[in-house]
């Protein structure tokens, strides 16, 4: 059987999670979390941490209604984000899908180039001394 406490703790833990990477502590999520719900942080962490505490239908409700809310603003977030992605490859920096965009090297200015790159690099990081 589901009691409004087991449905809401997860609900709660992801709102405290939330908050704490938001706000780099624990107990500032804690506090955080109980002002949105209307809760202390005392309460927020006792019923994070499955102690026994007391859960009222209002404070439920309010749990449910925050936790969509938050639902809610992180889809439409990512929804920008995502669509603010894919604007950027309609520009002038998107790859080129052509088939005809491949560019081909002969097999002795490979070879060549890969014996270059010591001497290149040496004076770079000072290892002709040693």
């Amino acid at each position: 059987m589901q009691t409004a406490a087991n449905l809401a703790n997860p609900l709660v833990d992801a709102l405290v999670r939330h908050a704490e990477r938001r706000t780099g502590s624990r107990m500032l999520a804690y506090e955080a979390v109980g002002r949105t719900i209307g809760t202390t942080a005392s309460w927020v962490r006792k019923f994070v941490g499955n102690q026994p505490v007391r859960l009222d239908a209002d404070t439920f409700l309010r749990i449910r209604a925050t936790y969509q809310a938050n639902c809610d603003r992180w889809d439409a977030q990512a929804d920008e984000d995502r669509a603010a992605f894919f604007a950027l490859g309609g520009g002038d920096d998107a790859m080129d899908q052509g088939t005809g965009a491949r560019l081909e090297m002969e097999e002795g200015a490979s070879a060549a180039r890969g014996r270059q790159a010591p001497a290149l690099v040496a004076p770079l990081v000072d290892q002709s001394a040693q």
